[in-house]
């Protein structure tokens, strides 16, 4: 021990005396160590931690079979509950918003619609009142009551604990608050928190259409609990056995239906497989960040090594062991592991909690809570040991095989031509930078081709207005006068240029997709459709306003109504995938009841769930003819959009001061689906930042450790008569061809890179022009800064001064 803590002791005044090597090595493992427990600390959220309830280990996300569909039908959710043997119990969840209305205010909220044994499968009590139960449900209606979340009730409420009992009206109907769940609780969804929660029997006067009947509405997230001792297979089993037995007896709507079994807490497939590719994937970038620091630390405890060579050969010529002196290059690392472990950790549980604060998309209820537990603390030890004890262990072998003797023989003079250790770790550091910033370009080239895809529409210069009509009372079919005379008003505005309604955006992180079956048909199992198509219920002018090109047929008119046949217009993927490459124009297609549609126009193809879709058939239905109250009112205008939206405040007070409304810019709405690319680009940009700045720091260090080295030699050449480029050549040329070296080795690794990124980044890859000369200068950049100052100080050497120093 005594020896230990001289070694310790013998390490802190070496480090004293380095304080440009203790910063760079400081920080270079403070930056790496943080973005890894970042990256480690939201993966730990997301995938490794399960839910914040007390039976989250057996608790299981029922999902179909197909990949991606993630919901379930009521009438199947209930059978399900019903005929199962392997689960204590299964509830359903759904979300949604709606307009609550209390003490004189109504406003927008997002709720929770649940089945009534909800919270009591998940063992949840609530910190004031009670909960709803299933004793609670007889029938469609039966059970208006609400449950506020811990959040909503304190910034809503005050946290009034008197507003329980109390009336509210929800979507015009009256409820009664009877609870409010503990603040630790937010639902069975990781990142989506709602205002409240009701139960789901009262879907009807919520959203004014019930699904409670309908077993071809699939819209519910379907848990349950295993009973002890049952696997998640055995699980599995019994719901596909009970699955096979609904096909039977639904064959119309559950003829292929089956039954996965997936973790909760993510959507499902919606959400968790793409988190969890990207967030391995960007792990795997990091741990990379991590490769480059720890060479990084390693060439310099190198250089360190060999600049002691004849101190060390001295050490052991009056006797100091071999070990002694490894033991103090080890104590040196160990405290600059420590030291740069603690800054990463305090670092990184800074950057977590202000990523816990933080609301990406203001629109949406999303949190993402992300703290540092002990999981995160426990990689950070492990991280902080490892890339500081491996670079000191790398160099040991320097130690290992001094010669004492030639080491006291050997001058300054020395030049050493064989390829070195210090010359292999510059090159794999500038390789792994070089891989990186690859990537952050192949990121951030991927975010501007997904800004620039062809959307289908045209989202500049447009304002939105979200009119809540069955929040105010309307009906499906009350609602079209309303929406009719909005779409006067708004016409009359100055400025503006075109108006049209979409009951769902495009790309607004919601649509329906419906089977679509061939003239004449019968049988209207799934199997015999010919595609799946999003379809959407648009007013005359909105293809005007949204700037959706017409390429064949006519748009709709006011005189499409009920008292005309039905008609649609598809784009041109559904008339392809329907009738190939005849004219889809006065064509027909029918769908279950059996209603059958005219085509009399196509328009073009669009983006309609996400950026990175392939082209998908969807099919457009006139207003009047398909009455719906969901309205989005598009408003194209010449005007600025501040005055656009005054203008529309106005107009939608004048006519319904109770109808609650949201006004914002269209290119405002795509931050959702806008979210990822970002998420990705952030992410891959700072990986690259952090590795060009550790390459700089590698460059610097090897140039400037080479030129002092040289520094003798570099004199007696100029003497000599040597010219400044040749002097420069020698001092640098070695690194130069390094850095050439590593560089092409990067580009290289990044063509396997690039497969790991397609799962994170739009239309990945490295052979884009733009990605490999942005890559090449960013290197040159690089390596020309950090060489600068030691090139600087190589051609400016005055050998007259350094020989007389000599």
């Amino acid at each position: 021990m005594h020896e230990i803590l001289s070694d310790l002791r013998i390490a802190i005044r070496r480090l004293r005396h380095s304080p440009g090597f203790v910063f760079l090595a400081v920080l270079s493992l403070t930056m790496a160590i943080a973005a890894n427990l970042v990256v480690f600390g939201v993966m730990n959220a997301a995938i490794l931690r399960p839910l914040n309830v007390a039976n989250s280990g057996s608790l299981k996300m029922i999902e179909q079979k197909p990949h991606g569909y993630v919901s379930q039908s009521y009438p199947d959710f209930v059978d399900l509950r019903a005929r199962n043997s392997t689960f204590t119990d299964i509830a359903a969840y759904r979300f949604n918003e709606a307009g609550l209305s209390a003490q004189g205010l109504a406003k927008k909220s997002w709720t929770y619609e649940v089945s009534g044994n909800y919270f009591d499968m998940l063992g949840v009590q609530p910190q004031l009142g009670r909960f709803f139960h299933a004793s609670d449900e007889h029938g469609p209606n039966s059970a208006p009551y609400i449950v506020l979340s811990d959040a909503f009730w304190r910034s809503r409420f005050g946290a009034d604990p008197r507003i329980v009992g109390s009336t509210v009206e929800l979507n015009k109907h009256p409820f009664t608050i009877i609870g409010v769940a503990p603040a630790a609780f937010h639902g069975t969804e990781l990142f989506m928190w709602p205002d409240f929660f009701v139960p789901m029997v009262n879907e009807e006067q919520i959203e004014g259409y019930s699904y409670l009947e309908k077993r071809f509405n699939h819209g519910l997230f379907v848990i349950g609990e295993l009973k002890p001792g049952v696997t998640a297979q055995q699980g599995s089993d019994n719901l596909n056995a009970i699955a096979a037995q609904l096909a039977k007896q639904y064959p119309a709507t559950n003829e292929q239906m089956g039954v996965r079994l997936v973790k909760p807490g993510l959507l499902g497939d919606i959400l968790g497989d793409a988190a969890r590719e990207f967030l391995t994937g960007v792990l795997l970038l990091a741990f990379l960040v991590l490769a480059a620091a720890c060479v990084n630390l390693a060439s310099i405890f190198a250089a360190r090594a060999a600049d002691r060579g004849r101190e060390m050969a001295i050490r052991m010529a009056i006797g100091s062991s071999r070990w002694r002196m490894l033991r103090q290059v080890l104590a040196e690392a160990v405290l600059l592991s420590l030291a740069g472990g603690v800054a990463g950790t305090f670092a990184a549980a800074a950057l977590l909690r202000v990523l816990s604060q933080w609301q990406p998309i203001a629109k949406f209820p999303i949190h993402v809570t992300v703290v540092a537990d002990a999981r995160v603390y426990g990689i950070a030890i492990l991280l902080a040991a490892a890339s500081g004890i491996l670079p000191a262990v790398l160099t040991s072998r320097q130690i290992w095989k001094t010669d004492a003797i030639q080491a006291i023989k050997s001058g300054s003079t020395q030049v050493v031509r064989k390829l070195t250790v210090r010359d292999l770790l510059l090159g794999l550091q500038v390789a792994l930078c070089a891989l990186l910033v690859t990537c952050a370009l192949v990121g951030l080239r991927g975010m501007d081709r997904q800004l620039h895809a062809p959307l289908g529409f045209q989202p500049d210069g447009v304002t939105v207005v979200g009119a809540e009509m069955n929040m105010a009372g309307y009906s499906d079919a009350s609602a079209l006068p309303v929406q009719k005379r909005i779409l006067q008003e708004a016409a009359q505005i100055p400025g503006v240029t075109a108006v049209g309604t979409n009951n769902e955006l495009p790309l607004s992180g919601g649509g329906s997709s419906t089977p679509v079956y061939r003239q004449g048909t019968t049988d209207f199992r799934n199997s015999n459709s010919v595609t799946v198509a999003h379809y959407y219920t648009i007013s005359p002018g909105y293809l005007q306003a949204a700037e959706t090109h017409l390429v064949a047929g006519r748009d709709f008119t006011w005189h499409d109504d009920a008292t005309t046949p039905r008609i649609a217009l598809v784009n041109r993927t559904f008339a392809r995938e329907m009738f190939g490459n005849r004219s889809a124009i006065g064509q027909h297609f029918a769908q279950p009841g059996p209603t059958t549609y005219e085509i009399v126009g196509v328009v073009e193809d669009g983006k309609y769930e996400s950026l990175t879709e392939d082209p998908q058939p969807a099919m457009f239905y006139p207003l009047a003819q398909n009455n719906d109250s969901g309205t989005n009112l598009v408003v194209r205008s010449r005007g600025t959009p501040a005055e656009t939206a005054a203008a529309l405040s106005a107009m939608m007070g004048k006519i319904d001061p109770n109808l609650p409304v949201t006004i914002s810019n269209w290119p405002d709405d795509l931050e959702l689906v806008l979210f990822p690319t970002r998420v990705a680009t952030i992410a891959l940009g700072v990986l690259g930042l952090l590795a060009g700045m550790l390459a700089a720091t590698g460059i610097f260090g090897m140039a400037s450790y080479t030129v002092a080295r040289r520094l003798r030699e570099m004199g007696i050449r100029v003497a000599l008569g040597a010219q400044r480029v040749q002097v420069l050549r020698a001092a640098l040329g070695r690194t130069v061809l390094l850095i050439c070296i590593g560089s092409v080795a990067g580009l290289a690794l990044g063509v396997l890179g690039s497969r790991v990124l397609a799962s994170i980044v739009y239309q990945a890859t490295i052979y884009d022009p733009v990605v490999l000369a942005g890559a090449i200068a960013a290197m040159v950049l690089i390596g020309s800064m950090a060489a600068a100052v030691p090139a600087r100080r190589a051609v400016r050497v005055e050998p007259a001064i350094l020989l007389r120093e000599e």
